[in-house]
């Protein structure tokens, strides 16, 4: 018999948190375990987690989303479970979503993702996808089809298959945020593993954003998305290829950055250029408070 586990990530959202919860809680197929990770929220969430019995809970530091589904997918496969369905805390599952995914087309061990369906316009992705020959934005881009092929959007609502999990690991704690999910998608892939969309599951998640905007200083979390993109290349071309390919992809998004007009363009070309030295250095370390051109940031603005 099939069991499935469920991995929830969170951090300082205690709110988001409890209404993802009870759309888990609400599954027509019931979850046969619920795992937190709690990465060292300071909102009350540890706290409110201790009142729920149903739960099973890891409270560990922040070692963002990289390291909160690495513990989680971990301890959930250590457990036995056969699929492990892994999720934010901002995410919201439709009733059916785990029936829909266990219900789709037997593709062996595999990951088959729920699709993410923007939480402010229910007839847009949550994430838009560019392919060479398909665009998906709108919903009905993918509802014509009972399975999107290599096509997902990690970790919302994504169910991993033991089998995935036992061949190429849990996600990198060291990529820390932003990437870390393209790269373990690309990972499984070139394990050869077939990775899907179920456009009748549906998750619902807020609307993502031009990540390249974001205001200063929250802007510092395209330092891993940058930094964290060589990994990615080499999974999909090879350590040499995917390298050069990097290194020529980052030169130009720095130099792009310089000559923009957006407001903090000077702190942006620096951001990108210390990701882009880091990440060909191997220098995989750094935590939000030792990014130097966001210490730089916060010395100036004081």
């Amino acid at each position: 018999m099939e069991t499935v586990a469920a991995v929830l990530v969170t951090y300082n959202r205690l709110a988001d948190l409890q209404l993802c919860l009870d759309s888990l809680r609400r599954q027509t197929r019931p979850l046969d375990r619920i795992f937190v990770i709690n990465n060292g929220s300071t909102d009350g969430t540890a706290e409110w987690l201790a009142t729920q019995p149903d739960l099973a809970v890891t409270t560990q530091a922040n070692l963002g989303g990289a390291g909160g589904f690495a513990t989680g997918i971990q301890t959930g496969y250590d457990a036995g479970y056969t699929w492990l369905w892994c999720m934010d805390d901002d995410c919201l599952a439709e009733p059916d979503a785990l029936a829909q995914l266990l219900a789709s087309p037997n593709l062996g061990p595999c990951i088959k993702n729920a699709m993410s369906v923007s939480a402010s316009n229910s007839e847009e992705l949550a994430f838009f996808v560019d392919r060479p020959n398909q665009n998906y934005r709108k919903v009905t881009d993918m509802t014509s089809h009972d399975l999107v092929y290599g096509v997902a959007s990690f970790f919302n609502g994504t169910l991993v298959h033991s089998e995935v999990v036992k061949a190429i690991g849990v996600p990198d704690k060291s990529l820390f945020i932003w990437g870390d999910e393209v790269e373990y998608m690309t990972r499984a892939q070139k394990n050869g593993f077939p990775i899907v969309t179920v456009p009748r599951s549906v998750f619902y998640h807020p609307a993502s954003f031009d990540r390249d905007g974001i205001p200063w200083p929250a802007a510092w979390k395209q330092y891993y998305a940058v930094r964290n993109q060589r990994r990615v290349l080499q999974n999909q071309f090879g350590n040499t290829l995917g390298r050069v390919l990097f290194a020529s992809w980052a030169a130009k998004a720095t130099f792009q950055q310089a000559v923009s007009k957006r407001k903090n363009r000077f702190y942006n070309f620096l951001l990108y250029g210390e990701a882009m030295v880091d990440s060909l250095t191997n220098n995989f370390g750094k935590r939000p408070d030792t990014i130097r051109t966001l210490q730089l940031y916060k010395r100036r603005h004081r």
